[in-house]
């Protein structure tokens, strides 16, 4: 492979571990709002939100772990995906934007 294509494996990669833990996190945050009100005790949360967020930090190294041994991954973006940058017109600034 050469070393563009590795620069882009591990783009992909790297894009694909963000997201799996942006997913879980966000999983994890409504399973402790839920939690917290079922639970209705401060100190008991605080030991079962300890527990919770250990178990999806441990959860979100594994699946990491798991891609980087055992997986080649390639993103292929959309069209929601692609940023369009565009030259500045005669009095604005340079606009980023999504297509």
């Amino acid at each position: 492979m050469g070393n563009r294509e590795d620069v882009v494996l591990k783009r992909s990669a790297d894009k694909l571990k963000k997201e799996v833990a942006d997913n879980v996190l966000k999983s994890t945050d409504a399973i402790l709002n839920i939690v917290e009100v079922a639970l209705g005790d401060p100190a008991r949360y605080k030991i079962v939100r300890s527990k919770i967020l250990r178990s999806a930090n441990d959860a979100v190294r594994d699946v990491k772990k798991t891609i980087d041994m055992n997986y080649q991954v390639l993103f292929v973006p959309t069209n929601e995906d692609i940023i369009e940058v565009q030259r500045p017109s005669v009095g604005s600034v340079g606009v980023v934007r999504k297509a």
